[in-house]
């Protein structure tokens, strides 16, 4: 895992921050519907958009911060590429799922 994946995953983290504010802001309702494939959940806005967020960036604060300050002395193994794929994965899927729950909102995809 070289410095670049630490710069993605912050990259990602904060986009993923960003877009959920920006989206609670253009958002005019205090329901948010979250589309799952068999059934529908109902939440607030900043459950809705803000609280996979806020789960991924609990679990992924520790990695970080760990690997910023052992950066020099990590060996470059398989376990933390596996690792750093995974958090960057994990990134992605969350942006991917703000994304599908505003557009399910604004009624894009009704």
């Amino acid at each position: 895992m070289k410095l670049l994946s630490l710069w993605m995953s912050l990259f990602f983290m904060l986009t993923s921050w960003i877009l959920g504010f920006y989206f609670i802001s253009i958002l005019y309702t205090p329901t948010i519907i979250i589309p799952f494939p068999n059934h529908f959940l109902w939440t607030n806005e900043y459950k809705g958009l803000l609280g996979l967020t806020t789960i991924i960036t609990i679990l992924t604060i520790p990695f970080l911060t760990y690997y910023f300050s052992k950066r020099k002395s990590v060996v470059h193994t398989r376990k933390w590429s596996a690792i750093a794929l995974i958090n960057l994965t994990a990134w992605l899927l969350t942006i991917g799922a703000q994304l599908k729950i505003v557009a399910y909102n604004l009624g894009i995809c009704h």
